[in-house]
């Protein structure tokens, strides 16, 4: 007869021998949707582009806390770093358009626009490597 810690064992094993982990400080892009999830200090390439952009840091976040009514909901700012062969730019993105820090949740570069989706972790809530997720899309 089985032993019961082989039961509970062998499942285990087969669910972790399917995880994958990171090896490269590049990240990629999901084609099907036109989204790219970059992680803190890493760099991801646009799929049939040269364009790549790296997510260098986050300059302010004051996003309310999960679970809590604000009566502001906040904003966080990132700094990315855009380049497309020799051209190289960096941009100051917010998690929304917010004029009084001039700041834009989009961007262009290179016959592309860029638009900030979601920034995680949000305050307060679970912990969780820092990505930001931006949908992007050809300029005509």
């Amino acid at each position: 007869m089985m032993n019961i810690k082989t039961f509970f064992c062998i499942p285990l094993l087969l669910l972790m021998s399917n995880c994958k982990t990171q090896t490269s400080q590049s990240e990629t892009a999901n084609a099907t949707n036109k989204t790219v999830v970059i992680g803190l200090e890493k760099q991801s390439k646009i799929p049939n582009s040269n364009v790549s952009l790296h997510f260098k840091d986050v300059v302010e976040e004051s996003r309310c806390p999960v679970d809590v009514t604000c009566v502001w909901e906040g904003i966080a700012i990132i700094n990315v770093e855009a380049t497309s062969g020799n051209q190289k730019a960096n941009f100051q993105v917010a998690t929304r358009d917010f004029g009084p820090k001039n700041v834009s949740n989009s961007f262009s570069f290179s016959g592309y626009k860029f638009t900030l989706t979601e920034l995680k972790p949000q305050p307060g809530g679970k912990e969780e490597p820092e990505t930001v997720s931006f949908k992007y899309e050809k300029e005509n």
